[in-house]
């Protein structure tokens, strides 16, 4: 596993990170969660990609931008085996417009990360005076 970027505070970053995967997870499994009722034009496939957006952001803040691959293919890899896992389920359907989607919030996550967002944390934890 890459070494997270030197944090004063790195559980502080990591558990809302890791929430935030068990709520895809969650929202990808568990029946009842339907975003068709928002009655917006592809909100299903709209949520995949901002999801997985907000994924790759929130894990490449953690992360050297070298490592930021390694978190991109892990949520990939996340999506793909979620899609599988839906595949088996009796209220559930395997959409391969779901995985380009994900791939989609992935990639715009990786160029915002790459670009804009590297070491967001680290920025966060010395503007909040946790780092000299």
């Amino acid at each position: 596993m890459a070494a997270m970027l030197p944090l004063r505070h790195p559980w502080f970053w990591l558990l809302p990170g890791w929430v935030l995967v068990v709520a895809v997870i969650a929202a990808s499994v568990f029946p009842g969660i339907a975003i068709t009722a928002l009655n917006i034009p592809s909100a299903d496939k709209l949520a995949h990609a901002a999801s997985y957006c907000l994924l790759m952001i929130w894990f490449a803040g953690l992360y050297a931008p070298r490592h930021h691959g390694i978190v991109a293919l892990s949520l990939l890899a996340l999506g793909l085996v979620l899609e599988l896992i839906q595949w088996s389920l009796p209220y559930r359907f395997f959409e391969p417009a779901d995985l380009l989607a994900n791939a989609i919030g992935v990639m715009v996550g990786l160029v915002l990360s790459i670009s804009l967002l590297a070491g967001w944390c680290q920025r966060m934890e010395t503007r909040l005076g946790y780092h000299d």
